[in-house]
């Protein structure tokens, strides 16, 4: 029988068409078969059919009890597992080393990110297919007006690239909006040591909340003024700087001198 499910708005739902752009997505993850592939949001199996004749093992988390259903009979009695649920409510206790790859509603994205972030230790590499203006700011360097608390969070963590974009008709809907794939991969060790992570983020969020401001204006509730200045002038940083041109490294350097 033919599937008619119809995309649902409420979980963003917008599937992968093109199959050009599958066949790319699949080639650049470079599975092995040794790989534990965990797929998020699978829909109607696009990609899940690439993956699968590729690894031992291959999860796929669908929050859809309809594409849920789908898949289990699809694969009745073959070795992908199919756990229908929501993706941020999983458990990683027992996993290792995964290779997360996913379709991601832009309403969801953030969350996501934050999971993966959390769950670090568990994760390979991620692949994921977001919005293009998402995209840009998990990527974003200093300098770019895509840049902040977002990028530099993520990027303590991990190395984010946008490998290629995907236009809005690789999809069914059509999004209103140019998509991107983006792989992102655990940092070995961290660009530096900082011994209060929560507290370096409260800094680098508090910095981006006054971008209109300079950003020795913007922290001078976390160091009196003369410090301030005298540590960006170590770093050969314009006192006059905005918090985007401020790179990760420093924002690091300045509030390991400063504030801990």
């Amino acid at each position: 029988m033919k599937n008619t499910h119809r995309p649902n708005k409420n979980l963003g739902q917008n599937f992968l068409i093109d199959t050009r752009i599958q066949r790319k997505i699949i080639d650049i993850c470079q599975l092995q078969a040794t790989d534990h592939v965990l797929e998020i949001g699978p829909g109607k199996g696009a990609i899940t059919r690439l993956i699968f004749p590729l690894v031992n093992q291959l999860t796929v988390v669908e929050k859809d009890p309809a594409l849920a259903s789908l898949l289990k009979k699809k694969y009745k009695n073959s070795s992908l597992k199919v756990i229908e649920g929501d993706f941020l409510k999983q458990d990683f206790k027992d996993q290792a080393s995964l290779v997360v790859i996913g379709n991601i509603p832009y309403n969801i994205s953030t969350p996501i990110i934050e999971k993966l972030i959390a769950q670090r230790e568990k994760v390979k590499k991620a692949f994921l297919m977001v919005q293009l203006e998402f995209g840009e700011r998990l990527a974003a360097k200093e300098g770019s007006k895509d840049y902040g608390s977002l990028s530099c969070y993520l990027q303590y963590y991990f190395e984010a690239h946008i490998l290629f974009k995907i236009s809005p008709g690789s999809f069914h809907p059509q999004p209103k909006v140019q998509s991107c794939f983006v792989s992102l991969i655990p940092r070995s060790k961290p660009i530096l040591q900082v011994s209060d992570e929560t507290g370096l983020f409260k800094f680098i969020q508090t910095a981006f909340m006054q971008r209109r401001k300079t950003f020795a204006n913007a922290i001078k509730g976390f160091a009196n003024q003369e410090d301030i200045l005298s540590e960006l002038n170590r770093l050969n940083i314009n006192p006059r700087a905005r918090p985007e041109e401020i790179s990760l490294l420093n924002f690091i350097k300045i509030y390991n001198s400063l504030v801990i």
